[in-house]
């Protein structure tokens, strides 16, 4: 798995985490991209919505739905239309947005619960996740890509500091029933925290604030290079990062 970025309409990602829950959302898309997505005839229209405000999706995907886009990238450059990731997932997005609009799934159920995490966990997810992805990106990783460790250190012991977590009923849920597995009777903080760790590994592997943040700045650039000549650009920020340097 490998963690890409995607400029989406704002609006419509809005509206894609409304009518589809955060623990299906990710599987439903996968499914429609290798299985049922084909690119419209009218290619340029997925070009257009420039002036549409945008925001930075990162998801986690395996090279199965990777190459699947670069083909789509390679038919509509076929048809004399160049498109990039983010076209193509836009597309999708709004697609399944239709879909689920007038029969939405079952609504979810949402849940809150502060655990005891080892102090420092908080500043160092800040370091590695934007801190509004944070119950998403977590929710799907533990539905998706969670392995219990097998290793499940007490607290007692430790510095600790509250964390507080909002998901769907049913990622709790998947949490009860690891904890169950294991014969812990309540043990759902245990598997949070084995689950968070393995989590904070993945990040450092592929670190989702990095990722976004470099996308944003693609995207800025763009955007000045529009009203800008490149050379005014390269000067000033390479005056910036020097004033930066000094401080």
């Amino acid at each position: 798995m490998k963690q890409y970025s995607f400029n989406i309409t704002a609006t419509t990602l809005e509206e894609f985490k409304k009518f589809l829950p955060t623990h299906k959302s990710k599987k439903i898309l996968k499914n429609y991209l290798l299985n049922e997505y084909k690119l419209p005839e009218a290619l340029n229209d997925l070009q257009g919505g420039a002036d549409n405000e945008k925001v930075i999706q990162p998801y986690w995907m395996n090279e199965e739905e990777i190459n699947k886009l670069e083909l789509l990238v390679k038919q509509a450059k076929l048809k004399g239309v160049n498109l990039n990731h983010s076209s193509i997932m836009r597309d999708i997005i709004k697609n399944l947005v239709e879909r689920y609009r007038n029969s939405p799934l079952q609504k979810s159920e949402y849940s809150r619960q502060t655990f005891k995490v080892p102090v420092g966990t908080k500043k160092k997810l800040a370091s590695l996740i934007v801190e509004r992805e944070l119950s998403y990106e977590l929710s799907s990783f533990i539905m998706e890509g969670y392995i219990p460790s097998n290793n499940f250190p007490s607290m007692r012991n430790q510095e600790q500091e509250n964390l507080d977590f909002k998901s769907d009923l049913d990622v709790f849920n998947k949490l009860d029933e690891v904890a169950e597995e294991y014969g812990f009777k309540k043990g759902r903080a245990k598997i949070f925290r084995d689950a968070l760790s393995q989590f904070e590994k993945s990040l450092k592997l592929n670190p989702i604030k990095k990722a976004t943040l470099k996308q944003e700045l693609k995207y800025l650039l763009d955007e000045y290079k529009t009203v800008e000549d490149v050379s005014v650009i390269l000067e000033e920020v390479s005056s910036y990062l020097k004033e930066k340097d000094k401080k």
